[in-house]
């Protein structure tokens, strides 16, 4: 008799703790996604988030060119075509972009928005649009420098500054257009980029 009821107490003190820590464990709630997808942002270990998409030639900007959006600030002009502006080492969350490598966009964080040409046409300009699965939106980045778009018949189309001078905004910076254009006839000074973070023109 002694030797069952020691027994019945182990085994209900097992389940008094068993119960006890059931109780102090939190429910895991379901982790619900943005609308890109939260485990996209950063994929890839070559393309951290939010870094200054970059022309490598310094062309006539000793600072460089980087893909930005028109206007700042409570001015942005977030429907009008990007363009390339002069990189700025600071206060630049609208020259920020992330390459998400799961759907094949650039995306940007701050404004919940995706890079997308007008049309698959040379000379088309380039705008940020609601993140969707519009084929539009596929780009994809190359070892070369290249940011080609991916959609059926644009395999030769690539993010492109316009060539020649660059419009004066004021004494540090300037701006061009910004196209897709084909990536085997545009000069590559004008296609090749570079996904940088830090100081405008050092690439660190």
């Amino acid at each position: 008799m002694f030797r069952f009821t020691k027994l019945g107490i182990v085994i209900a003190s097992i389940a008094l703790v068993l119960v006890a820590a059931c109780e102090s464990s939190p429910a895991q709630e379901p982790t619900v996604p943005s609308q890109v997808g939260e485990s996209q942002v950063g994929e890839s270990p070559e393309f951290p988030p939010n870094r200054l998409i970059k022309l490598v030639a310094p062309l006539d900007d000793p600072d460089h060119y980087c893909l930005d959006i028109r206007g700042w600030g409570s001015n942005i002009r977030l429907q009008e075509s990007l363009q390339a502006h002069t990189c700025k080492p600071s206060d630049n969350r609208d020259q920020q972009y992330t390459y998400l490598s799961l759907t094949n966009q650039i995306y940007s964080e701050e404004y919940d928005l995706c890079v997308q040409p007008e049309s698959l046409e040379e000379d088309s300009q380039i705008f940020l649009r609601e993140c969707s699965d519009a084929p539009l939106q596929k780009f994809t980045p190359q070892a070369d420098g290249l940011i080609r778009h991916l959609a059926d018949g644009a395999d030769s189309l690539c993010i492109a500054i316009a060539p020649g001078e660059g419009h004066v905004i004021n004494a540090i910076h300037k701006r061009r257009e910004l196209f897709v254009n084909s990536c085997d006839t545009t000069d590559s000074s004008l296609i090749t980029w570079e996904f940088a973070s830090g100081a405008a023109g050092t690439g660190s």
